[in-house]
């Protein structure tokens, strides 16, 4: 059975909406900059663009917590920190 993170852009038109990610696919999540992580999978590069208060936990926490919060689970939702906003979700 698949199993998923769910991501919630706030974005507009297509760019909004919930995001599934596989958790078989993610290899590592990177805090890339202030303002974007970068979920790194065998077969996709998925960078989330978002807000920051610059504090912790950051996104990449806030995505790897999903990760390992239901083992065997069917999908977990990211819980963003306070203040984060996601606006883009963009995977190649």
């Amino acid at each position: 059975m698949a199993r998923f993170i769910t991501i919630f852009s706030s974005g507009a038109g297509l760019a909004g909406g919930n995001l599934l990610v596989s958790v078989d696919d993610i290899l590592t999540v990177k805090a890339a900059t202030a303002t974007t992580t970068t979920i790194i999978g065998a077969a996709t590069v998925t960078t989330v663009t978002h807000t920051t208060v610059g504090t912790t936990p950051s996104v990449r926490d806030a995505i790897n917590s999903a990760l390992t919060a239901n083992p065997g689970g069917v999908n977990a939702k990211v819980a963003l920190p306070m203040g984060i906003t996601v606006s883009a979700i963009v995977v190649a």
